[in-house]
């Protein structure tokens, strides 16, 4: 009877991790969207509406955006991650890496993944026949992380400097109260969020990961023989101002390098 106990408890266990595996990113997302939501509470309400999980259907899929803000000013299109640790990355690379207690996780471009849904936005708008709409985005993490990113243009700051961004970024005012009205009422009609939509969203972004580890594997097995990954010419040995690499023998064409 004990040991029936004993394995019960072990399932349980095995049960609750899995559990917590599945729900703690979402808990902690919610809870990092409700806390910048608080503070975007702080804004000049005759100037600024916050809508809070917009997501849009686009040809590519969907994409869900964690907060707009409407003004006078435009559109704030805003991006919020709540990880901590050293946050490292450039403007243009493809992937930023956070890296806590010796561990590393890579993740997708905020900049990149923030510039989609300002294309989605365009897109939306310009169906209703509404141009020209400046629109701002911004990437915001906490005050837990250490930001080390190179960007020059794009606006990536911590929660705290999140509203004073803003109001930094709102110089002349280009919509009347009707224009916003309007852009509120296309925002709602657009938002197609539900249980199922955010189920179709998940996997989507599934699919996505898989195809992007797949093609990272396929470009190892080609290099490992000497191909390039991106054009299948042959990798040759070159020496470089910072040491031996290899470069594709179609260079110019390809600039493909790896490094020795």
């Amino acid at each position: 009877m004990t040991k029936y106990w004993i394995w019960i408890c072990v399932a349980g266990l095995a049960i609750l991790e899995v559990a917590v595996k599945i729900l703690l990113p979402k808990i902690k997302g919610a809870t990092g969207e409700a806390s910048v939501g608080l503070l975007l509470s702080k804004l000049d309400k005759e100037k600024y509406v916050v809508v809070h999980n917009v997501m849009l259907r686009t040809e590519k899929g969907t994409t869900q955006v964690d907060y707009i803000v409407v003004s006078t000013f435009g559109l704030f299109v805003i991006e919020v991650k709540n990880y901590n640790g050293w946050i490292l990355g450039s403007e243009k690379g493809h992937e930023w890496t956070q890296s806590i207690y010796g561990k590393k996780h890579k993740f997708m471009n905020p900049i990149h993944q923030n510039y989609g849904h300002v294309k989605a936005l365009e897109k939306v708008m310009s169906d209703m026949e509404l141009m020209d709409i400046p629109m701002y985005s911004i990437i915001t993490f906490p005050g837990t992380s250490t930001l080390k990113v190179k960007c020059e243009k794009e606006n990536v700051v911590y929660w705290a400097q999140l509203v004073k961004r803003i109001r930094k970024l709102s110089v002349k005012e280009v919509l009347g109260k009707s224009q916003i009205n309007q852009i509120l009422e296309i925002l709602q009609n657009s938002n197609i969020d539900s249980r199922e939509t955010r189920r179709e969203h998940v996997e989507e972004i599934q699919r996505k990961k898989v195809t992007v580890i797949e093609a990272k594997n396929s470009a190892r097995i080609l290099i490992s023989k000497g191909v390039c990954p991106k054009c299948d010419g042959k990798l040759v040995k070159r020496s470089g101002k910072y040491g031996d690499f290899y470069g594709c023998s179609n260079y110019p064409i390809c600039r493909f390098t790896k490094n020795s």
